[in-house]
């Protein structure tokens, strides 16, 4: 069983593993505190699994997300330093949200699949905040839940 460390920061919302990725900067651990927080508001069971480095298992057939020891239930606030949230100790990976610089009106199927360790997932292209507000960055992630949801 061969673990692969990236840059990332995952969640567990209501048995899904969200995977969040973009560059060092772009607002990974800030959108995840948001969605936490949203989803708690809305009844929803939501942890945070790992920020800034996160482990990916291939495990039968499935990608299971999970935090380095050292960091779990730990999360950057910016302009307040690290925080302690609970969390979950691992998530089997169910959607990759990917921070882009730009927002795309229109985007094609093809945007909304990708590919990690040679395993097909549901995609959701989300512009930094700053180029979209907060509740749109919500938005795209919480229809991009419920369309894997019906799948």
């Amino acid at each position: 069983m061969s673990r692969h460390n990236i840059h990332a920061t995952a969640l567990l919302v209501d048995g899904a593993g969200v995977l969040l990725r973009g560059p060092s900067g772009s607002g990974k651990s800030l959108l995840a505190l948001l969605l936490l927080d949203w989803w708690a508001l809305r009844g929803r069971s939501a942890m945070l699994v790992a920020d800034d480095r996160v482990d990916l298992t291939l495990r039968d057939d499935a990608i299971v997300l999970s935090t380095p020891e050292l960091l779990a239930g730990l999360i950057e606030l910016r302009g307040r330093g690290i925080v302690r949230k609970s969390h979950a100790p691992e998530a089997r990976l169910m959607l990759v949200v990917d921070l882009v610089p730009d927002l795309e009106r229109m985007p094609e199927d093809p945007d909304f699949r990708t590919e990690i360790l040679g395993r097909p997932f549901a995609r959701c292209p989300v512009p930094r905040l700053g180029v979209i507000g907060a509740d749109h960055q919500r938005l795209l992630v919480d229809e991009a839940l419920g369309a894997i949801a019906f799948r």
